[in-house]
C-alpha cells in the first residue's frame, strides 16, 4: 500500500493526472509518482523545466526527443512505454507519463526498482546479467532502427516493469550522431563522447561489467582478484568476453551495431562459448599471416596438374567462399536475394540476415559483401543510416577475410572517398574491376566517382558496362541520370531518374534527385512535389510532412522563388548548429556569395556528414549546379583544393 501521508502538492500540474510524491530527480527535472483521475492507474510522470537549461534550443531539442521516441515506444516490448506528452508554456515545463517501475516495497512507501537499487546488494548471477543484457540490447538494437541513441545508459536508468528490464529517462534520446550537448555519466561514456550507437554499446557493456563483478565501471576491464572461486566463475569470463569487445577503447573494434552484441549473447544463451570462438579466430588470422594456407596452395597446384583442362575458379567470387555454417549461408543467400532483385520494402529483411549470418560465422565474408552493397546505395528508411565508421568497419573485415577480392578493393576506395583521398579512392576501385571484371558494383561506383569529379562521359562509360551486367539495378539508373545532370542536361537527368522508379518505386533518392533537376529548371513546384515524395517515404509522421509541405507550397505562391528560399532559411535557423552545406545552399540562392562561402568553410572545418550517409557534405561540392558561377572564385577554388578536389577535377579553363 502507497503511505498517503507522504503525498505532496506542487506548483505545477499533469492535466487528468493527480502528482503525489517525487521519485526521483535528474539534471534537467523530476519524475513523480501520478494517478489517474479517472481511472486511478498509478503512472510515472517526468517534468522538465526550461530554466534547466541555458537557452531554449537544447530545452527544445530534448522535447523532439521525447516526441520521436513517444511515436515507438509502444511498438516493442523492450521500450519503455509512453502514454503522454504536454507542455506548459506558461509555467515553462514539459511533461511525459509513462510505466511505472516496479514497487521495491519500502517502508516510506513506493520506491521505483532500479538496476542500480539491485546492485547495492552486491553483484548479480552471471545468469540474470546475461539476461538483462540480452534485453537492453534488445531495446537499444531497436532503438537503433528507427535511427535514435539513448545517450545515458546506466544502472540508475535501468528499471524493472514486471519483472523486466527497461531503459528509462528516455528523455535524452535523440538522433543518431547528435553530440551537440555532452549528456551522459562519467565512467559510462566512451572516449569519443555520446550521441552514436557504438557509444549506446560501451555504456551498456559498462553497466553488464558493473552487475556481473560488482565493480565499478571505472575499473574496467578489471576482474575481482576471487573471481575463481565463484560458482559461476566459467559464465562470469565467458560473458567478459562480450563486453571487452563492446567496451574498447577504439570504436573500430567495438560491436558495429547492437544486433551483432544481441547476437553473441544469444550464443552464449544457448551454449555457446565465446572464449573459445575468439581463441579461433586469433588462431585462424595467425594462421594465414604465418603462411600455414601453403599447405592448400600446395593441394590446389597439384589439383591443377591433375586436372590441366579444367578452368579453375577462384578461391572465392566476388560474393566470397561459403560458410561451413549452413545456417548462416542460408541467411546469406536470402539476404543476397532481396538486395540483388531490389526489394526494397524487405531490404531491413536482408540487414538483419547479413548480421545474423555473421554472428554465427565471423569469418564468413558473404554477408559483409551484403551489408557493403546495402550501405553503400541502397539508402532507404527501413536500415540504420550509415556513418563512416560502418563503412570502415566493413572495409576492415573485407580485408582481413577476402584481401584479394574485388569488394575488398571497392570498399577501401569508399572509405578513401569519404575521407577526401580521391586519388586513393580511383585506385583501389581500379583494382576492384581488375580483380573482377564482371563486378558489377565495381563499375557503377567508378562511374560515380568520375560522373562526380566532372568526367560524365567517361562516367557513363563505366555504368554501361554496370548495365550490361545488372540490367535491372535501380541504382545504376539513378547513376546515368547523374551523368546528363553533371552536363547540365536536366531533361535527360529526370528521364533516366524516372526510369529508375519504373523499376522500383519505393526508390526515394530517385524523387530527391528529380527534385534537383526541375529546381535547376526553376520548376519549383514540380521540385518540392518530388521533395516531398522523397521525404514522405522516410518520414514517421507523414501528417506532419505533408503539413509542412503545405506551407512550403504556400510561401513560394506568396513570395516567388525568392520568398521560398527565404523561408528555406527561417527553417535552417532551428539547426544553428549542423545543416551547414545547406545552409549555404540557400545563401548562394539569395544572391549571398560570402555568407553561402562562410557556410560552406564552416561545413569543412566541422567535418560534416549528411544526415544518413557516410559521405561528408561537401563530397558533391563540384557536382551541384548551384556552385557554378564560384568555380573560378578564389575563396571555393581554395577549399576545392583543401578537400582534393583539384587532384581529379578538370583542369580550369583557360
Amino acid at each position: 500500500m502507497l503511505d498517503a501521508g507522504l503525498f505532496m502538492t506542487v506548483g505545477y500540474t499533469v492535466p487528468d493526472y493527480e502528482l503525489l510524491r517525487c521519485i526521483g530527480r535528474g539534471a534537467y527535472g523530476e519524475v513523480w509518482l501520478a494517478r489517474s483521475n479517472a481511472t486511478g492507474v498509478l503512472r510515472a510522470a517526468k517534468i522538465v523545466w526550461r530554466r534547466s537549461f541555458d537557452d531554449e534550443r537544447p530545452f527544445q531539442r530534448e522535447f523532439e526527443g521525447i516526441q520521436r521516441f513517444e511515436r515507438i515506444s509502444r511498438e516493442h516490448l523492450s521500450q519503455l512505454a509512453l502514454f503522454h506528452i504536454g507542455r506548459n508554456e506558461v509555467e515553462g515545463y514539459f511533461y511525459y507519463l509513462m510505466e511505472l517501475a516496479d514497487n521495491l516495497g519500502t517502508a516510506e512507501g513506493y520506491a521505483p526498482r532500479t538496476l542500480r537499487a539491485d546492485l547495492q546488494h552486491g553483484r548479480l548471477p552471471a545468469e540474470r546479467v546475461l539476461e538483462i543484457g540480452l534485453a537492453l540490447t534488445e531495446a537499444l538494437g531497436h532503438l537503433h532502427g528507427k535511427g535514435l541513441v539513448h545517450r545515458d545508459v546506466k544502472p540508475s536508468n535501468v528499471i524493472f516493469v514486471n519483472g523486466g528490464p527497461k531503459l528509462a529517462d528516455i528523455g535524452l534520446v535523440t538522433d543518431t550522431g547528435d553530440t551537440r550537448s555532452i549528456v551522459g555519466t562519467e565512467g559510462y561514456l566512451p572516449p569519443e563522447g555520446p550521441g552514436t550507437l557504438q557509444a549506446d554499446i560501451f555504456a551498456l557493456g559498462k553497466v553488464l561489467y558493473e552487475a556481473a563483478t560488482g565493480l565499478d565501471r571505472r575499473q574496467f576491464p578489471k576482474l575481482p582478484p576471487d573471481l575463481r572461486s565463484w560458482p559461476d566463475a566459467g559464465h562470469v569470463l565467458e560473458l567478459n568476453e562480450i563486453l571487452l569487445k563492446a567496451c574498447a577503447t577504439d570504436p573500430r573494434q567495438r560491436y558495429a551495431g547492437a544486433e551483432s552484441m544481441l547476437s553473441e549473447l544469444e550464443l552464449l544463451r544457448n551454449g555457446t562459448s565465446i572464449k573459445s570462438k575468439r581463441a579461433w579466430n586469433r588462431r585462424w588470422a595467425f594462421g594465414r599471416k604465418a603462411g600455414v594456407a601453403l599447405v592448400a596452395l600446395a593441394l590446389v597446384a597439384a589439383l591443377v596438374s591433375v586436372l590441366p583442362r579444367q578452368k579453375m575458379r577462384s578461391e572465392s567470387s566476388s560474393d566470397g567462399a561459403p560458410s561451413t555454417n549452413m545456417e548462416a549461408n542460408a541467411l546469406c543467400v536470402r539476404g543476397m536475394y532481396i538486395l540483388r532483385g531490389d526489394n526494397y520494402v524487405e531490404f531491413a529483411a536482408a540487414y538483419t540476415n547479413f548480421n545474423k549470418a555473421i554472428a554465427l560465422d565471423p569469418n564468413f565474408a558473404r554477408p559483409y559483401v551484403g551489408l557493403l552493397e546495402l550501405r553503400l546505395r541502397e539508402a532507404c528508411p527501413s536500415i540504420p543510416p550509415t556513418t563512416p565508421e560502418d563503412m570502415s568497419a566493413i572495409a576492415r573485415h573485407l580485408e582481413e577475410l577476402a584481401p584479394h577480392s574485388a569488394p575488398a578493393y571497392c570498399a577501401e576506395s569508399i572509405v578513401n572517398w569519404s575521407e577526401w583521398h580521391y586519388p586513393e579512392a580511383a585506385r583501389y576501385v581500379q583494382e576492384a574491376i581488375a580483380a573482377d571484371p564482371k563486378y558489377e558494383l565495381g563499375h557503377t561506383w567508378y562511374g560515380f566517382m568520375l560522373t562526380i569529379w566532372g568526367w560524365p562521359e567517361q562516367g557513363r562509360k563505366q555504368l554501361e558496362i554496370a548495365r550490361s551486367i545488372a540490367p535491372s539495378k535501380v541504382t545504376i539508373y539513378r547513376c546515368l541520370g547523374q551523368t546528363y545532370y553533371a552536363r547540365r542536361d536536366y531533361t535527360n537527368a529526370i528521364a533516366w531518374y524516372l526510369t529508375a522508379l519504373k523499376w522500383e518505386p519505393h526508390n526515394a533518392p530517385a524523387f530527391m534527385m528529380i527534385a534537383q533537376a526541375f529546381q535547376a529548371l526553376g520548376d519549383y513546384t514540380n521540385a518540392i512535389d518530388n521533395n516531398e515524395k522523397d521525404e514522405l517515404l522516410w518520414s514517421a509522421d507523414q501528417s506532419e510532412t505533408t503539413q509542412r509541405y503545405a506551407a512550403i507550397r504556400r510561401e513560394l505562391g506568396k513570395g516567388g522563388i525568392a520568398g521560398y528560399w527565404q523561408d528555406q532559411w527561417k527553417r535552417t535557423e532551428e539547426h544553428p548548429n549542423s545543416d551547414f552545406y545547406h545552409k549555404a545552399v540557400v545563401q548562394i540562392h539569395l544572391g549571398n556569395t560570402n555568407a553561402a562561402m562562410n557556410w560552406l568553410e564552416k561545413a569543412y572545418e566541422t567535418r560534416e556528414h549528411t544526415g544518413t550517409s557516410f559521405q561528408p557534405s561537401l563530397s558533391y561540392l563540384y557536382f551541384h549546379d548551384y556552385w557554378d558561377g564560384l568555380h573560378e572564385n578564389p575563396r571555393f577554388r581554395k577549399l576545392l583544393d583543401k578537400i582534393g578536389y583539384t587532384k581529379v577535377i578538370p583542369p580550369p579553363k583557360k
